[in-house]
């Protein structure tokens, strides 16, 4: 960490002269060279002529235009066949997609059409149900009505039971007393 400081701190000191030596001019070159804080930084390039600052001018290697690439930078025909067939089989495949989507619109129209036709069916059994339903209901209270109508008469028969048993009772009786009394001979 204070290495960094440290470096950080020399740079900002060394940039300072050379920002004084922009303002003062050339007459600042021969002061600086017993600054302390001044350091000589020389900087080499592959030409002396730019050393001079002199300016070097273009050579003939170097050609104004562009030429053409040669044979080992050029591009391979097969590389333009690849991507023109890529381009071809995307283009296919868009259509492909194109198509398929079609197809799915088409069949969607058709099973919109068949849920239609299923639910005006539910609906027509729903109803039917429900009339069922409702006969079902009519016939189990007159189901239930006739119950309770046999319930009552066999109550009545019940009754009428006991009084026939009451009055078998008194006949039984009646019949036992004329067979102990003695027989009188019919006149």
């Amino acid at each position: 960490m204070e290495v960094e400081e440290i470096y950080k701190h020399q740079e900002v000191k060394m940039q300072a002269p050379a920002f004084k030596d922009k303002k003062r001019g050339i007459s600042a070159k021969n002061q600086d060279a017993h600054d302390p804080d001044y350091e000589n930084i020389t900087l080499a390039f592959r030409n002396q002529d730019h050393a001079k600052g002199g300016h070097s001018r273009p050579t003939s290697q170097v050609p104004a235009q562009g030429r053409p690439p040669s044979d080992s930078t050029q591009v391979p025909r097969w590389l333009y066949r690849a991507i023109l067939s890529l381009y071809i089989l995307l283009a296919l495949a868009f259509v492909l997609c194109i198509i398929l989507s079609a197809f799915i619109m088409m069949k969607n129209a058709e099973m919109s059409k068949q849920l239609l036709g299923f639910k005006t069916e539910l609906w027509n059994v729903s109803n039917s149900m429900q009339a069922c339903e409702e006969r079902q209901s009519e016939v189990w209270k007159s189901v239930q009505g006739n119950i309770t109508m046999v319930r009552s008469k066999v109550e009545k028969l019940e009754m009428q039971l006991a009084d026939i048993r009451k009055v078998d009772m008194k006949v039984q009786k009646i019949l036992e007393l004329l067979q102990t009394k003695p027989q009188s001979p019919p006149q």
